[in-house]
């Protein structure tokens, strides 16, 4: 028989009821602690108040969805997922997709309703939502010893009935009522779908139902003895005491799942760690490429750079040898860094010299150009009249008049033969006084 999640919720909703109720009177408004680990949810005010927790999972805000504990094994001791691992096989027993669903989107009161259905298929019946983090809560599951409840008794059904109706949550209150009474081990008696007795130690009550929602209550006569009543209570107890032997069961599969769970992330994370060595070696590998990559472009540029500068120095070499004449000196040698040197701004470097000027005395030079005008007077008629002349060339006489020896311009003057040239010359006997022009020529 299959079972929808509401089914769930209206079986626990009476006893859920109870059970908070009990839970309220031990913790009041104390400060509590849970610590997984042991596992162990105790009390500030009272030590002695611990309880065992089962964290079913948390509802966040900021994520906005229900994470079921189970959805990743083995961050927690098995015990405390064991109650999540129980509805989750309820859950797929029944097809109910909300308790097999590792993760659900969430909606208001979904967190609730979850944990009520859980308490059907669990036997624990109180839970204590806890603040886990900004916008974020966990849901857990409480049991222990001090949360037992004392034999039922009409008077306090009565109440607790009444105060979970008015929550609203329960919607077949048939099946409420009914699960109600078998989980707390009193006796219940149908007449028929509209009317129903429960009898506890202290009495009966009647339920009146309209449409399958309670509509009337009233007092009764027990319709069963105190044995059938004992008998109730046993029922009760092995009921829960099933459920109890049920979670030891999952507990195994929960440290089983945990193992594969816990294998199945060092893996990953193994993978991970490879994943990220191999990408770190194909950086490096490509750094190390780019590097040398880079470093032969950058000789190959100083080969090149290095080429052309002697090509440069080449070219400049042949034009300055092509433009040199032996014996002079050109302007393009002297002034190397400049294309026109006779148009140029003054050097940032350059040193004030010294200039010296003199003058000649007017006496001697009017002197000199006499003598000049008188040498030009006496030799004219020689020259001008060579046709009457005879004139007798002889050796000495040719060798006197002999023209200089002239130099094509650019070759270097041999000076030490003109010198040994001089002093071979015969020497012109004369005692006419030169003047200043003939001595500045060297005529």
């Amino acid at each position: 028989m299959t079972k929808t999640l509401q089914d769930l919720i209206d079986e626990s909703i009476f006893i859920s009821t109870e059970y908070q109720a009990r839970l309220a009177e031990l913790t009041g408004d104390s400060e509590w602690s849970v610590d997984f680990s042991a596992p162990s949810f105790t009390l500030s005010s009272d030590d002695s108040v611990a309880l065992s927790p089962y964290l079913l999972g948390t509802e966040s805000e900021s994520r906005g969805s229900w994470i079921w504990s189970w959805q990743e094994l083995g961050h927690f001791p098995d015990s405390v997922v064991s109650a999540a691992i129980q509805a989750r096989e309820a859950g797929s027993q029944h097809g109910i997709s909300e308790l097999t669903t590792d993760e659900l989107v969430l909606e208001d009161g979904l967190a609730r309703r979850l944990t009520l259905a859980t308490k059907a298929v669990t036997g624990i019946y109180a839970h204590y939502p806890v603040q886990a983090g900004a916008g974020v809560r966990a849901w857990l599951l409480l049991d222990g010893d001090l949360l037992e409840l004392e034999a039922p008794t009409v008077n306090r059904m009565g109440r607790v009935m009444a105060q979970a109706l008015q929550t609203g949550t329960a919607v077949n209150h048939l099946k409420a009522v009914d699960s109600y009474a078998r989980l707390r081990g009193a006796h219940i008696e149908w007449d028929t779908e509209a009317t129903a007795v429960i009898t506890a130690t202290d009495g009966a009550l009647r339920l009146w139902f309209d449409e399958g929602k309670i509509s009337g209550i009233e007092p009764a006569e027990p319709t069963v003895d105190a044995d059938e009543l004992n008998r109730c209570a046993a029922h009760a107890a092995s009921l829960r005491e099933q459920m109890r032997s049920e979670r030891s069961e999952v507990e195994r599969i929960a440290a089983s799942e945990a193992a594969q769970h816990s294998a199945a992330r060092e893996e990953a994370a193994a993978r991970e760690a490879a994943e990220r060595e191999e990408a770190a070696a194909r950086q490096a590998e490509a750094e190390a490429a780019a590097q040398r990559e880079a470093e032969q472009e950058a000789r190959e540029e100083a080969a090149r750079a290095e080429r052309k500068a002697a090509e440069r120095e080449a070219a400049e070499r042949e034009a300055r040898e092509a433009e040199e004449v032996e014996g002079t000196t050109t302007t393009d040698r002297v002034y190397t860094d400049v294309s026109d040197p006779y148009d140029q701004d003054p050097r940032d470097d350059a040193q004030p010299g010294r200039v010296t000027t003199g003058s000649f005395d007017d006496a001697v030079v009017a002197d000199e150009f006499e003598q000049i005008e008188t040498e030009e007077v006496q030799e004219a008629p020689a020259t001008t009249e060579r046709e009457t002349v005879e004139v007798e060339e002889t050796e000495e006489s040719h060798e006197a008049y002999k023209p200089a020896a002239f130099r094509v311009a650019g070759e270097a003057p041999d000076l030490e033969a003109e010198r040994e040239e001089a002093e071979h010359a015969p020497k012109k006997e004369t005692k006419e006084k030169k003047g200043f022009f003939s001595r500045f020529f060297g005529l």
